[in-house]
């Protein structure tokens, strides 16, 4: 963790890289050849495993008759695909990376009415933008929505080669293995349950699906909905848009009786118009603890911040006595293991407090973290950054991580 300046210096020569040949067949580097079916989804070969993903990226549009708390199907479903409606694709190669762009046009029911007639006025656009970096085992994807239509939801598929039972989710300080489905979906009447056990899962940053040593995690920004679809190989679902307009619907399919909340409309909660979404896919060999799956997803998540320092100030300013580095990195962190968590200067005091933690559900682990300049004092501190054992002289953070656990340190630097 640190900062480097690069220069830009006009009127001089550099070295320049040229894009790839022009292709429209597809994308590819040296861990992914990405081939563009002809009805818009993409069939991915992973060089290193051999495994095939097809048809992924798929838009599947359906109803949604529930409120703000539950997601609830219509008693009359129709469910579209992208594949059902038309598209545009353009294939873009750059020097450092190639770009697919895949623009879907569907006519869906404008609402839930139009859907129990088969009618088909509303309107759904979907730009899917894949990028593949030239080294980079990643693919990333942006998805850009035009919805004009009601009470629908509209997920990505994203189907797998595994034939698993169960998912990993990452929560705030470790991750969750789920059945990819519940046997009382069965018998949720019968039992008397007041709502349906629907298997529709929270995430806070990524997801895992694996078979054996092989395996895929979906890393979001901001899309904490999934569902993982399929009665032999599995598919994750993404939810990337639920467009609802009550707050609190009484009888819904999968939830008989009363309301949840309060009966009133939310149009808004409609979602009409432009919705930005990103999410980026991540294969491995292993197990998640040892690919670094949770280290993967926080630096996709955590983009490279850049400073335009002109070569003249804006405004006068009183001169410091000091000078900065050209370059300077203050902590190293392993890749696997623990993760950090938070990193900042301490409330009343002058002192560092970082907070790491292990994400793994079942293994102990170590922190291999390094320092760039010399601990004078090290306290391991609760979340309110009070010390525990103060007067200890610890001259570093030591000891095994508990799966799920996190710990704080306040640190002092020479």
């Amino acid at each position: 963790m640190g900062y480097r300046t690069l220069y830009i210096e006009p009127h001089k020569a550099g070295r320049q890289i040229s894009a790839a040949a022009p292709s429209t067949d597809g994308l590819e580097n040296a861990f992914w050849h990405i081939h563009i079916n002809s009805d818009g989804t993409l069939r991915l070969h992973d060089k290193a495993s051999g495994l095939v993903y097809d048809r992924v990226l798929e838009i599947e549009e359906s109803s949604d008759d529930g409120d703000e708390y539950d997601y609830s199907p219509s008693r009359e479903e129709w469910r579209l695909t992208s594949s059902q409606g038309t598209h545009d694709v353009e294939v873009i190669h750059e020097a450092w990376q190639s770009r697919a762009v895949i623009r879907h046009h569907m006519a869906v029911p404008a609402n839930l009415a139009e859907r129990s007639a088969r009618q088909q006025s509303g309107k759904l656009v979907a730009e899917i933008e894949v990028t593949l970096s030239h080294t980079s085992r990643r693919i990333d994807v942006a998805v850009r929505l035009d919805n004009q239509a009601d009470d629908h939801r509209v997920r990505v598929l994203i189907p797998t080669p595994f034939a698993t039972e169960t998912v990993l989710a990452d929560t705030q300080f470790g991750s969750l293995t789920r059945p990819v489905s519940d046997p009382a979906m069965e018998c949720w009447r019968e039992e008397g349950w007041k709502e349906a056990p629907i298997p529709v899962w929270n995430l806070l940053n990524y997801a895992v699906l694996q078979e054996r040593r092989q395996g895929m995690a979906l890393f979001t920004e901001g899309l904490r909905e999934f569902e993982v679809v399929g009665d032999g190989t599995k598919s994750f679902a993404l939810t990337l848009l639920r467009g609802v307009g009550v707050l609190g619907k009484e009888d819904l399919l999968l939830r008989p009786g009363r309301p949840s909340g309060i009966k009133i409309p939310v149009p808004d909660s409609q979602v009409r118009g432009a919705l930005d979404c990103r999410f980026s896919l991540f294969t491995f060999s292993g197990t998640p603890e040892n690919a670094g799956v949770a280290q993967q997803a926080k630096a996709w998540l955590t983009p490279v911040h850049c400073y335009n320092k002109i070569p003249w100030d804006a405004m006068k300013l009183n001169r410091a006595a000091f000078t900065t580095p050209e370059r300077y990195s203050l902590l190293s962190l392993s890749p696997t293991g623990c993760q950090l968590s938070a990193l900042k200067k301490a409330e009343d005091r002058d002192a560092l407090i970082i907070r790491l933690f292990n994400p793994s559900e079942s293994a102990s682990c170590d922190v291999s973290l390094c320092m760039h300049r010399v601990i004078t004092a090290c306290d391991e501190t609760d979340m309110n950054e009070q010390c525990k054992n103060a007067g200890d002289d610890q001259k570093g953070i030591t000891g095994p991580f508990r799966p799920g656990q996190s710990r704080t340190f306040s640190l002092k630097l020479a």
